[in-house]
């Protein structure tokens, strides 16, 4: 669990490696997710029971009054657990409350102006209750938050426990090759969520405080989902990808894979990075690792843009444009794979037109049968974005 931007940078990126213990091996394949399932830290929740009125050392059994309950509350009524354990590995007590849970909390204030506060909390038709959803939403409120602010409100264990959510697990691309480190070892580039609501209250993600706690040694529950990304046939094809940010992670994945073929002796083809951040120095993460990859001919073309190292910006579109017409060639004429990974939103439209423009010029055709001709390759599983 190791930060891999500059110590002075306000984004805290972390490198995680988890390794299987017991033998066995965890199986994933090239392009694959982890979904890290947190629990919630001891102290606070010994904190909220303490409010609560709870006991979080006794021992109860949760038993599901419909087959409509989350499999992980269902795995949790297999055997009596106490609370505490309850609420650490299941319940998220720290997440972020929705209109049905003010709603059902409503009905149990016995305050009448709590009462009227949380039902209208609960109506999204309410002038006032769309405000100060919007303003609690805004302070990102958590479920124990809402139950410390309206006292009057107490549910018992057991409707309480039914009324807030299970803890979601937080997904992450994988960022490392199986064959290349090892088929009991999973690696991950994750940034480090924190933020200031309008009040100055610093928050963090349920996930993020999770894997900040994170030691050497500690047990992780983890589950492993197919990728979307698709491949071609033929290591001989040329895959270009784009990342931005953490988007790295599944493409430092593809490397490690080409490193692996290359080294059995497999002639591979054309493969271009391109990798935009905001300074060399502060959060090129694995740059050095990029680097040796590139001398080492693993990675053929590698074209990192850097956003504020210079007084005018640098994106990895304009990186793109610059090596448009060999871009050109490797995704059109050589039937090449073209990869984008990284925040959902108006760089994809970027990136995806200075792709248009580089099709257009090495086609000699209008940017609109060139958007027609990239929707074509995208049709056929040749454009490949993860996108978040």
């Amino acid at each position: 669990n190791d930060r891999i931007t500059a110590s002075d940078y306000d984004r805290d990126i972390r490198y995680l490696r988890f390794e299987l213990t017991d033998g066995q091996d965890l199986p994933y394949l090239l392009g694959d997710v982890l979904n890290i399932h947190p629990t919630n830290e001891s102290a606070r929740v010994s904190a909220f029971l303490k409010v609560y009125g709870l006991n979080p050392e006794e021992m109860i059994k949760i038993s599901p009054v419909s087959d409509n309950v989350d499999a992980r509350k269902r795995l949790a009524s297999v055997r009596p657990r106490q609370i505490r354990q309850i609420f650490e590995e299941c319940v998220d007590i720290f997440g972020r409350p929705n209109r049905t849970f003010y709603k059902s909390l409503s009905k149990f204030a016995v305050d009448p102006s709590e009462k009227a506060e949380l039902e209208s909390l609960g109506d999204p038709e309410s002038p006032s209750g769309r405000d100060l959803y919007t303003k609690l939403s805004a302070e990102t409120v958590t479920f124990a938050d809402v139950l410390e602010k309206y006292k009057s409100a107490h549910p018992p264990l057991e409707h309480l426990i039914g009324m807030v959510p299970c803890t979601k697990p937080r997904l992450y691309s994988i960022a490392s090759s199986p064959r290349y480190v090892g088929p009991r070892a999973v690696e991950l580039a994750v940034v480090i969520l924190e933020w200031k609501t309008p009040s100055g209250v610093v928050r963090t993600g349920t996930g993020t405080d999770y894997i900040r706690r994170l030691a050497v040694g500690d047990d992780v529950a983890v589950t492993v989902t197919s990728g979307s990304f698709k491949f071609p046939e033929s290591p001989m094809t040329p895959m270009i990808m784009a990342g931005l940010g953490t988007g790295l992670a599944p493409f430092r994945a593809f490397v490690q894979e080409r490193a692996w073929t290359k080294a059995r002796g497999v002639e591979t083809g054309p493969m271009w990075l391109f990798y935009g951040c905001r300074y060399r120095a502060r959060d090129y993460i694995f740059g050095d690792e990029l680097e040796k990859f590139h001398e080492e001919g693993i990675i053929t073309e590698l074209h990192p843009a850097f956003s504020r190292d210079q007084k005018e910006k640098i994106y990895v579109q304009n990186k793109i444009s610059e090596q448009s017409q060999r871009v050109y060639e490797d995704l059109i004429q050589k039937g090449g794979y073209f990869y984008l990974c990284g925040q959902a939103g108006q760089v994809e439209l970027d990136i995806k037109n200075a792709i248009y423009q580089a099709i257009a010029a090495g086609e000699g055709v209008s940017v609109d049968r060139a958007e027609g001709m990239f929707n074509e390759l995208a049709e056929a599983g040749r454009y490949c974005p993860e996108l978040y």
